[in-house]
Parts: C-alpha cells; structure tokens; sequence
C-alpha cells in the first residue's frame, strides 16, 4: 500500500485494519489504533485473532476463511456480537475481501455505534416517560370529569349531569313514546341532625342515603344529588308510572340508621315525590317542579312518604311495600 493511501485512510472517521490470507496484520489507520487504546489491547500484536482474541473463535475463523476464498462480505452487528472487543464502546464490523499485487487481503471496518446506542436507549426511555406522561394525563382528565360531573361527597351523579342525562333520556322518551319518571327525595329533618351532630355527621348522612339510593334503582337510571340533602332519580323507560312504586319499596327496604359518630345513629326518613313525562310536564324543569311539590306534600306527614303528582294518586302514611 502506498503513503498516499495510508493517508487517506488515516484521515477516515471509522477504523480500518487489512490483514492478509494468514489473518497477519498488514496496516491499520490511527482511529483503528484509538479503538485498541480504549479497548485496552495492546497495539503491538502482529495477527488479528491475537489483537482481538474474539476473532480466534471457530465460527469467526470460519467466516473470514469463507471471505478470503469465496469473497464473501461480512456483517457483524455491535447488537450481536457486542463483547467481541471487550470494551464499553460497541462497534460494527464489516468484512471484504479485495486484491493488492495479486494476493489477497481483507478490509476490516470498525465503525463505532456506541452513540447510536445511547441515542436509541435515550429515546426508548423519552418513549416511556411520555407514555407515563400520557397515562397521568387521562388520571387527571377523569380526575376533572367527575369533578365536573360528580357530587365531591357522595359520588353521584351533580346537577350538570342529570341536566344532559335527563334531556337525553326525554327526548328519547318523546322519540318512542315511552314513560319517563322522576323522583325528587329530600331528608327528612337534616337541619336537626347538622344542628344536633354537626355538618360531619349530616355528611354521613348524605352518603348513605345516596348509596342507598343507588343500590335499590337498575343501571340505567340516574341517581344525583340536587342540591343540600335533596336528591332526584331518572326512571327512563318504564312501563307503567306505578313501577316507581317498585323503587321506593327498594329503598324503604334498603334504608338503615346512620352512624354518625361515637356510637350515636340517627333514624333516616325520606319524602318522595313523582312525577311523569308526558303527562306531568314536557321538560325537565316541568317534571322537577311537579315532582318538588309533591314531595312537599309528603313531607307534611309523618314518617317515609311518598305523593304522586297528580291529585289522584297520594301514598299517605308509610309506603311499604307488603
């Protein structure tokens, strides 16, 4: 090889060692003799399986021998064969085989990929902190939805979400002439217990009974909290308006003393009032207001109570289901 050549060679960003049909070390470039500084081998070993004693091994042996007599180029990965030189930095090798003065040599090149690595290893963990990122992302979303549209004690449905719920489901009602009927519960005496027991404990109540009131009414109604210890119910699709009869039993039924703190439980009594799309009110402010005066009327009597919005249809006394 001629100095112009070596030169050129010395120039090159990558390592370059041409050995000759014995594997006998003919030339190798300064980033090559870099490569060995790093790697800690010493510079002076004169063939190639004794400078990098991983090439000494049968199956690299056989695989230079077959690109020395066939002219077969070679592949090493830094992915695969990552500890053929020992050291941290991770390399590529390529194998070809060409002609000086008739006899034959091999090229070896070395090109380091250790950046490439870490560039790939970088992205692999920005991949995982954004798909954690985006995991903590939706937390919050459904964090602030039901903030949006949950009662923070109860956990049922706000008035925001009854109002969309409640127009969905009446409007399908007018669409398929179906019934739809609405309860409007309120707590009987709650100012007593916040004023006897204080706020927590008047909390503690709420809580139940919207779990009670939950448990006793089918999936696809809507349970949600009006406002203070008032309550309402959407019963979509039922068949006849005395079903609803049907889920205030479940609910009587249902229905426990609270504890409310130290030992001390309060008694639960509940008013409901009724009322009926189509024939209480074509809006959903119609059916509250009917089923609001209702409930008033309930609430006059003694103990669980349940009216009907229309005149003709009054539960006086316990309504209980025999």
């Amino acid at each position: 090889m001629d100095l112009v050549s070596r030169e050129v060679l010395d120039l090159l960003n990558l390592g370059i060692l041409i050995v000759d049909e014995t594997f006998k070390i003919c030339f190798q470039n300064r980033f090559m003799k870099k490569i060995f500084v790093k790697n800690k081998i010493p510079p002076q070993c004169s063939s190639l399986p004794e400078l990098i004693p991983g090439f000494s091994s049968p199956y690299f042996q056989m695989s230079l021998m077959d690109a020395i007599e066939q002219g077969h180029g070679l592949f090493f990965s830094a992915a695969l064969h990552e500890t053929l030189l020992g050291g941290r930095e991770k390399y590529n090798i390529r194998v070809n085989r060409f002609l000086e003065d008739g006899e034959k040599r091999l090229l070896l090149e070395f090109t380091e990929v250790t950046d490439s690595f870490e560039r790939i290893r970088q992205l692999r963990e920005n991949i995982s902190e954004l798909r954690l990122l985006n995991q903590e992302l939706k937390q919050k979303e459904r964090s602030i939805q039901r903030l949006a549209y949950y009662d923070h004690l109860t956990g049922v449905a706000n008035r925001a979400l009854f109002y969309e719920m409640a127009e969905k489901f009446l409007y399908a009602a007018e669409r398929n002439r179906e019934i739809l009927g609405l309860m409007f519960i309120d707590v009987d005496n709650f100012k007593q217990i916040n004023d006897t027991y204080g706020h927590e404990a008047g909390d503690k109540v709420l809580v139940q009974v919207s779990e009670i009131l939950t448990a006793a009414t089918r999936r696809n109604d809507i349970v949600a909290r009006y406002g203070g210890d008032e309550f309402l119910i959407l019963l979509p699709q039922i068949k006849e308006p005395d079903n609803y009869k049907i889920v205030v039993s479940k609910i009587l039924r249902a229905k426990r003393d609270a504890l409310v703190s130290n030992g001390v439980s309060v008694k639960i009594c509940l008013s409901f009032g009724v009322s009926f799309f189509p024939q209480d009110g074509c809006s959903v402010d119609q059916l509250i207001v009917k089923a609001d005066r209702a409930m008033y009327v309930a609430k006059q009597q003694e103990g669980d109570n349940c009216y009907y919005a229309a005149e003709d249809h009054h539960e006086t006394g316990p309504f209980i289901n025999h």
